[in-house]
Order: structure tokens, then C-alpha cells, then sequence
């Protein structure tokens, strides 16, 4: 019995503290609600503008082909019989296609984090994290009955 009152007064809180310094926490990231969206830095806007500012031109011509496969697919199926091996095949090719745009995108997103200073990077992340509130129109309510 005395054993154990011992174990556990060795391994209470405060004794494994005192016998390891804490390790330091990172300060908590606030989430900014939309309206109360921070601006990156000036130097955060530079970097950015200098990594977007210049169009994929590979991104351009994914959004083209995949217009292209949509209309393709729409005067199929407007037009019976339709062909279902040929409509896989179209679906299987957009579904590529819109990999390859996220994964651009992704990458472009991820070289700009990278260049940010870690202020910036913490205010990117937030504003990605609570976008921008949209105000959508309500549906007419039906007249009461």
C-alpha cells in the first residue's frame, strides 16, 4: 500500500513537471470571424502578387478542355442512344483533368505559404480557414394558406 501512495506521489502532475521542464506552447490560432478578415503585409502582398501575378498558362488550357468535355457530354446525352463506354471514357478524362487543376492550384497555394513570413502565413491560413460570409437571397415565403 505504502508502494503505491509512494508510485503515485512520483507520478502525479506535479512531480513529472518539476522533473522536466514544459515544453513551449505555440501561441492558439484565433479564428478571425469573415467580416474581420486581416490583410496580409505589405511584403505578404508583394510575395503574393509576384507568385500570382503571373498566370498558369497550363491552368488556362485545362478550364478550356474541360468546357469542351462538358459540351461534349451534354450533346451526348441529348442525343439517344447514348453511348456508355464513350461517356465513361469522357468522365474518366474530365475527372483527370479536374485532378490536375486542384493539384496546380494546390501547388501554387502551397509555393506561396511557403514564401510568406510566418505573420503572413498565419493570416492566409486564417482568411482560408473562415472565407468570406456570402449573403444569399432568402426564397419568397409561399403566401399563407
Amino acid at each position: 500500500m505504502i508502494r503505491l501512495l509512494i508510485l503515485a506521489a512520483a507520478l502525479s502532475p506535479a512531480a513529472l513537471s518539476a522533473q522536466t521542464p514544459p515544453a513551449p506552447k505555440p501561441a492558439p490560432i484565433k479564428l478571425v470571424p469573415g467580416p474581420q478578415r486581416a490583410p496580409l503585409s505589405d511584403e505578404g502582398r508583394t510575395i503574393a502578387a509576384k507568385i500570382y501575378g503571373t498566370p498558369d498558362p497550363r491552368s488556362t488550357q485545362l478550364a478550356a478542355d474541360l468546357a469542351a468535355l462538358r459540351a461534349e457530354r451534354a450533346a451526348m446525352v441529348a442525343a439517344p442512344p447514348i453511348d456508355l463506354d464513350r461517356l465513361e471514357a469522357l468522365l474518366r478524362k474530365e475527372e483527370a483533368l479536374q485532378a490536375e487543376s486542384r493539384t496546380r492550384a494546390n501547388d501554387r497555394l502551397m509555393t506561396l505559404l511557403r514564401a510568406l513570413p510566418e505573420p503572413d502565413r498565419i493570416i492566409m491560413l486564417q482568411n482560408m480557414a473562415n472565407p468570406p460570409k456570402t449573403v444569399t437571397a432568402k426564397p419568397a415565403t409561399p403566401p399563407p394558406r
